[in-house]
């Protein structure tokens, strides 16, 4: 059985990308670096966001899932975008935690050089961070937060600023800006942890609250039954 937090396989990210590519009919789908931007995102981001609300917006569709020929690709399918989405929380849990987005180099005519080519990445984020707007805004208010989301917005945004075309001007200027990418996402990611592990606590919490009997003692230490006394409307210990 295959482990659900193994990192796909060379063949396997081929075979997604494909699937992407060819595979879906719609006009929005993503393709496998938006995929793997928009995935960082949802990972590291303030808000717990269950896979029914982001997988229609990896196919560009109403669907969780797009049409298939069969049960046992649309698992095989589904089972590919959640390991690698698994993958991405399990490098952020390691010690030194790590991240690998997954990006193009490109080459341009008269020049040697292959250059990190980040754009369809950085846009695949931010419709992530769409996802929950709202919840990113505290962090985004800040000057910590914009200078963090800058090399991002640079290359994701079409109108980020009224600088951006100056400095995306060149394939080098937009590759220095992805390098910064990374580093950027990890300190997203340590800024919101505190606030994730505390809701998921206080969910935890919630769930292991023993929950009384209308006919059993309350548990005020009243002698009465829960449903003469606590469980009583109006009448609360």
């Amino acid at each position: 059985m295959t482990d659900p937090f193994s990192s796909l396989s060379e063949d396997e990210f081929e075979e997604l990308d494909l699937f992407l590519l060819h595979d879906v009919d719609t006009d929005d789908a993503m393709t496998l670096e938006m995929a793997d931007g928009f995935l960082h995102a949802i990972a590291i981001g303030p808000t717990t966001v269950p896979p029914k609300r982001w997988l229609a917006k990896i196919w560009g569709s109403k669907e969780m899932m797009p049409p298939m020929e069969s049960i046992e690709q649309l698992n095989h399918v589904l089972g590919l975008v959640m390991r690698h989405f698994n993958s991405i929380i399990a490098g952020l849990e390691d010690d030194p935690r790590e991240i690998t987005p997954t990006w193009a180099t490109s080459t341009y005519e008269g020049d040697e050089h292959e250059y990190d080519d980040a754009e369809s990445w950085a846009y695949g984020f931010i419709q992530g961070m769409k996802l929950c707007w709202d919840d990113w805004q505290p962090l985004l208010s800040t000057p910590q937060g914009q200078a963090l989301f800058r090399p991002i917005g640079l290359l994701g945004e079409g109108d980020f600023s009224k600088d951006q075309d100056e400095l995306t001007r060149t394939p080098a200027m937009r590759a220095e800006l992805a390098l910064q990418i990374p580093q950027a996402v990890l300190e997203m990611h340590a800024h919101w942890l505190p606030i994730r592990l505390a809701v998921h606590q206080r969910e935890v919490a919630k769930s292991m609250q023993p929950k009384v009997g209308r006919n059993e003692a309350c548990p005020c230490g009243s002698g009465k039954k829960f449903k003469k006394c606590c469980g009583a409307a109006g009448d609360l210990h």
